[in-house]
């Protein structure tokens, strides 16, 4: 038997004492037989009063095992908890519990049950890639997810419960939970294992499979990695992230409050945030973009949502401001947050139609593309709007105090919003109320009277609803002077109480050009010229018309790809043939690679001209993509192996857009069907093979918007967003690693790392393991990472071909327009050996560790945070990078003709290649 202990096991049963006499506590035995699908527990409640009643699956029969009586009252249907994408119901039954009044208060109720949970996984949600396969909870050979809308354990209705837990499960599985894990406790006959959680928590969530366990700890946390197949390198990267982005938000926000973070694999695509570890499906946490995505997303919560709770009746906050200080902000640090706040209020115009918005006070879960564009994207820019208002300082520390006074308590909007007016010394409660309590989003118009000695600047809410309480900003420039200059335009109730409809200013000298809102810094509906045709505004659209090509021999696929996509709301399906004229009020989606009739004649035409005029062909063997310079090379493409997708106005109406989709590998439309709704902010698509794998993405220029203005014949470069980032998340700088690997390098065991001895292979051989740890491929011309050769030694005419040979990784670029170009990182890996060429005298002999010269650069340079940080985030790589762990740095400008050995190998590496890289020198 092996035994992990992690904590003495007699204190397991010792009374919770964090919160104990607000919160009711459970302590359970739990014994899991995934095979059968079934579960049994015995409880001890505590502080649950002389009378309760707990909603139970209807799979699971209770007892009472002690005095008093327990009674079937009721039975009805359990929805998914309010916070989580929406779950379809489960039946349960109602219990009521009535203990002996001549019994103490505060002695324990104990309950036993056994039964069987089997949920079926279903599609749940709406609208084309709104919907997903979720299951309120189930016990099955694959793995066991049980949740609070399970109803698997009697929680009392609407209280915080702290809890431990012992877990039962056969041989070869594990046990997770949130709260700390007291011990695990592994043997032939199976396996049992000891959660505890002191934090009052909303529900009780035990997840179990057979699990691959990594652990990293801190002097923050237990990092966690629980995968289902083993994979060392992947949990490597989450470990980190997982410290890089806990260090992070508790310098941001405060404490974290749990004692481990867990990334754990779920058998099903799934992406939840439990308190102190998150359940991603196997294909999520293998996106290579996703740790610097949503990864972040998933740990914020820990602070919003799993700890602050959410006052559900007044408002889900929780989401809104989740998304804006994990995706927006890590947009942000890479100097891409107005873009993001862009596509934040393109979503919303796209998917918000009449009679689909709501205000944010009725905001509970994601489940439709417009409830995601209001909870999550209007309710986001609220945020960005009052840190705008209040300045970063300001809207830190009340996102600190507001932390801080409601850690583990329910909260709402205008809690939070209280905190950080505190903060920022003003009220913002009744601006704020009117955003929360609002439906609909103000559109702007500029108008400029301009003159030589003053000018007139005019701003106009137009849209049809009553004004909105707002503040947008204004950047112009005079023909005095070269910067631009900022003012801020408010729209304040006056002294009657009535917003106005338009502001106007003045400003002393010529105007040279002005722009409204260019960084995208208000919530408004977007007018159609500020922003190009795309994707998502098909998929939004409140009624669509897909047209079947009828001559295709892929037909069928392509009507499976519409009845999926036509599964809610107004879709109609439609055969080329058989359409005499095109609707004049719908969206449209024409399919195939060739198609008759008014489509072909109207639409498609239309559709392929838009893309030709911004430089985006398609054939069956070639492309052209507008990132491409001239003179245009285009790659040849495996005949029929890809598909492509471009969107363009409606020619008859230009609020409604239409998208053609070409595919010539009838195996990929299942996957387009599952894809695309995905890339909704997009304007064109490339894809590659049956998966199909995206290979190319954009969106069409746009030149014009009506809020921007310019003197005629004048062009000036626009104002720059210079803002920076809330927070950035800092490196991972394991100094026991790192100093383990520059000793390893620099023991004598190495024999200073001279060529051709043993330890100089050996020490290639160990980065070439670095390099497939960390994710980086081999990048030799035979497929390895060993690009081999035979030299002579300079200090030794009688060593004739010596074996060498340097270590080439590379990271793929994502541009195809960049296809063969590469950068190159260089550094040396090989040193002095035992003293040549020109040792010092009296140090004839002796090993040359090179601790200090080569050993930490190679760690630092080639092997560790650039290779492993670009291998993490491969989506921005638009070229090839490659790490060459050479026998000698390039350096053209040395007076010698060699550095330690093979600088000629060094040099062939990079004049031989087909387009000559810059290389970047890092060991000095």
């Amino acid at each position: 038997m092996s035994i992990i202990v992690l904590l003495a096991s007699l204190f397991f049963w010792s009374p919770v004492q964090v919160g104990s006499a607000q919160h009711p506590q459970i302590h359970a035995d739990v014994i899991l037989d995934p095979s059968a699908g079934s579960i049994s527990w015995k409880l001890s409640l505590h502080q649950m009063g002389k009378q309760f009643e707990f909603s139970l699956h209807s799979g699971l029969t209770p007892q009472l095992d002690s005095a008093g009586s327990i009674t079937l009252v009721g039975q009805s249907e359990q929805h998914g908890a309010s916070g989580i994408d929406p779950q379809r119901p489960v039946d349960k039954k109602i219990w009521r519990v009535t203990v002996p009044e001549n019994l103490a208060s505060d002695l324990p109720v104990f309950i036993s049950a056994v039964g069987v949970i089997r949920e079926d996984l279903q599609q749940v949600g709406s609208g084309a890639g709104r919907s997903f396969s979720a299951t309120p909870g189930t016990i099955d050979e694959q793995g066991v997810y049980l949740s609070g809308a399970t109803a698997w354990y009697p929680h009392p209705e609407g209280k915080l419960v702290t809890f431990s837990m012992s877990v039962t499960l056969p041989a070869g599985w594990d046990a997770v939970s949130q709260g700390t894990r007291l011990s695990k406790e592994s043997a032939p006959d199976g396996t049992t294992v000891h959660w505890e959680c002191t934090i009052p928590q909303e529900e009780v969530f035990l997840v179990a499979a057979r699990f691959h366990e990594y652990t990293r700890a801190t002097p923050l946390l237990e990092a966690q990695v629980f995968l289902r197949e083993e994979d060392s390198n992947l949990a490597a990267r989450y470990l980190e992230a997982t410290i890089q982005y806990v260090d992070m938000y508790t310098q941001l926000l405060g404490p974290y409050p749990y004692s481990k973070f867990a990334l754990v694999e779920n058998f099903w695509e799934s992406g939840y945030g439990m308190p102190s570890f998150t359940l991603l499906g196997p294909q999520v946490i293998r996106l290579p973009f996703i740790i610097r995505s949503s990864y972040p997303h998933e740990v914020l919560h820990n602070w919003w949502g799993n700890s602050v709770y959410v006052d559900y009746p007044n408002g889900n906050w929780c989401e809104g401001l989740t998304a804006y200080l994990a995706d927006h902000l890590m947009k942000e640090g890479e100097g891409r947050g107005a873009e993001y706040r862009r596509d934040v209020l393109k979503k919303f115009g796209s998917y918000v139609q009449e009679g689909l918005d709501f205000p944010l006070s009725e905001f509970r879960s994601r489940h439709s593309g417009a409830t995601e564009a209001v909870g999550y994207g209007k309710c986001l820019m609220l945020w960005h709007m009052i840190r705008q208002s209040v300045g970063d300082e300001a809207f830190k520390k009340g996102l600190q105090a507001f932390y801080s006074d409601f850690l583990h308590r329910r909260a709402s909007f205008d809690d939070i919003v209280a905190c950080i007016g505190e903060e920022a010394g003003t009220d913002l409660g009744d601006w704020a109320r009117s955003w929360i309590e609002g439906t609909g989003a103000p559109e702007f118009r500029l108008a400029v009277d301009p003159g030589e000695e003053m000018s007139k600047i005019t701003i106009e809410q137009v849209q049809e609803q009553d004004p909105y309480r707002v503040w947008i900003p204004v950047h112009y420039q005079l023909s005095t002077s070269s910067w631009w200059l900022q003012q801020i335009v408010e729209f304040t109730p006056g002294a009657d109480g009535t917003v106005p409809r338009q502001q106007s200013f003045e400003v002393a000298g010529s105007l040279v050009e002005v722009k409204v809102d260019p960084f995208f810094d208000v919530f408004r509906r977007l007018d159609r010229s500020e922003t190009p045709p795309t994707i998502g505004d098909i998929f939004g659209a409140t009624s669509q018309l897909i047209v079947l090509p009828s001559l295709s021999p892929r037909l069928d696929a392509w009507r499976q790809l519409a009845r999926s996509w036509a599964n809610d709301g107004d879709v109609r399906i439609v055969l080329d043939a058989e359409l005499e004229q095109i609707p004049p009020d719908r969206a449209v989606w024409i399919l195939g690679e060739s198609t008759v009739g008014v489509a072909n004649e109207h639409l498609r035409g239309a559709v392929l001209r838009t893309g030709s005029e911004r430089k985006f062909e398609l054939s069956h063997t070639t492309w052209k993509l507008p990132t491409m310079k001239p003179p245009y090379l285009e790659p040849i493409l495996s005949q029929f192996d890809h598909s492509g997708i471009q969107v363009a106005r409606h020619p008859d109406d230009e609020d409604l857009t239409v998208g053609l989709i070409r595919c010539y590998k009838e195996a990929a439309i299942p996957g387009l069907a599952r894809k695309l709704p995905h890339y909704g902010k997009y304007s064109y698509l490339l894809f590659e093979g049956e998966e199909p794998t995206n290979i190319a993405k954009g969106e069409w220029k746009t030149d014009t918007s009506p809020l921007s203005w310019a003197a005629k014949g004048i062009s000036i470069a626009g104002p720059e967003d210079a803002r920076e980032p809330l927070a950035r998340p800092g490196p991972v700088l394991d100094a026991d690693r790192m100093i383990s690997d520059v000793r390893w390098l620099a023991d004598p065991q190495r024999e200073g790392r001279g060529n051709g001895s043993e330890g100089l292979h050996q020490s290639t051989q160990w980065v070439a393991d670095r390099f497939s740890e960390i994710g980086v491929k081999p990048g030799a011309p035979d497929g390895s990472y060993f690009d081999s050769w035979s030299e002579d030694e300079l200090d030794d005419p009688l060593k004739k071909g010596v074996r060498l040979r340097n270590v080439i990784g590379v990271i793929p670029g994502t541009d195809p327009s960049l296809s063969g170009q590469s950068v190159v990182v260089l550094a040396h890996v090989d040193h002095l050996g035992r003293g040549w060429p020109d040792v010092r005298a009296g140090n004839e002999g002796k090993i040359h560790p090179g601790q200090h010269l080569e050993a930490a650069p190679n760690r630092a340079c080639g092997l560790g945070d650039p290779a492993g940080e670009f291998a993490q985030d491969q989506t921005d790589l638009p070229a090839h990078v490659e790490f060459g762990l050479l026998q000698a740095v390039v350096d053209f400008n040395h007076p010698f003709g060699f550095d330690e050995q093979g600088r000629p190998r060094a040099r062939s590496i990079v004049n031989d290649a087909p387009h000559p890289p810059p290389g970047i020198r890092l060991d000095g």
